[in-house]
């Protein structure tokens, strides 16, 4: 099953799975063009779709992609809702059809980095039950969009790391990979969220944006048996972004230009 697969990131890794002759559940506001993909139509910011489309799906299910979000030019309730809550309410909705041997994987972001809630705050977000539950939240936590995206991939990672210690007895995966800027249909919000200047120097940092199918391609891997012994791990899919502001060592003479 594959999240946000109409577009993007979701969209790429439904292309490589089918080509690989894998059958796909989309799970998406709207449809997947790929062939022989069965899309189930969801707004994944809302509990009582999200429930409605977890009662169709039948199993086994080997493999699990929670790839769909929102930037934080939504709604912070929004942005909560689809980038956190949803993942959690799936993945809770079908644990009981999904396979021994097979794999979660949750798209974070780099963006995780940024967050300022306390480890209690973002507990507390990850144990809410539904949209009264994130309204709560945000009364008591008040942030706006570009924050709530921060946060809420902040606690993606957070409780994918600990799904994978609970369900080791299962012998079913969980992991998070968190891309860079990635050259997708909302990339412009983030440029509108986060500054077009932070946009610009992170491709000026490492020549380039991310494409869809590189990170689509980790995704894949991390689903996959080739990965079994990989679990509980945040895998940044960033270009060593974030190793070009490390600054704790010297350059390293004869490696730069």
């Amino acid at each position: 099953m594959v999240t946000g697969a109409g577009s993007g990131i979701g969209l790429a890794l439904v292309r490589r799975l089918r080509a690989g002759d894998i059958p796909v559940i989309a799970v998406d506001r709207n449809e997947c063009p790929i062939e022989g993909v069965w899309t189930i139509r969801c707004d994944l910011a809302d509990p009582e779709e999200i429930a409605a489309a977890v009662a169709r799906i039948t199993g086994p299910i080997s493999g699990v992609a929670n790839v769909a979000g929102v930037p934080g030019t939504a709604p912070a309730a929004t942005v909560l809702a689809v980038n956190a809550l949803a993942p959690r309410l799936l993945v809770e909705g079908l644990l009981d059809r999904i396979s021994s041997g097979a794999a979660i994987v949750n798209v974070a972001s780099v963006a995780a980095g940024r967050n300022t809630q306390p480890p209690e705050s973002i507990a507390a977000l990850m144990a809410v039950p539904d949209s009264a539950g994130i309204e709560s939240w945000l009364r008591e936590h008040p942030i706006d969009g570009p924050a709530a995206y921060d946060t809420s991939k902040r606690a993606l990672v957070d409780w994918t790391r600990a799904l994978s210690g609970a369900l080791i007895p299962r012998h079913i995966r969980a992991l998070s990979v968190s891309p860079g800027p990635i050259e997708t249909p909302i990339l412009a919000d983030f440029t509108t969220s986060m500054g077009a200047e932070a946009i610009a120097r992170s491709a000026s940092a490492v020549g380039r944006h991310g494409t869809p199918g590189e990170v689509a391609a980790v995704i894949a891997f991390a689903l996959s048996p080739d990965a079994s012994w990989v679990n509980g791990i945040d895998i940044l899919t960033e270009g060593g972004l974030l190793a070009t502001r490390s600054t704790s060592f010297p350059a390293l003479k004869g490696f730069s230009q």
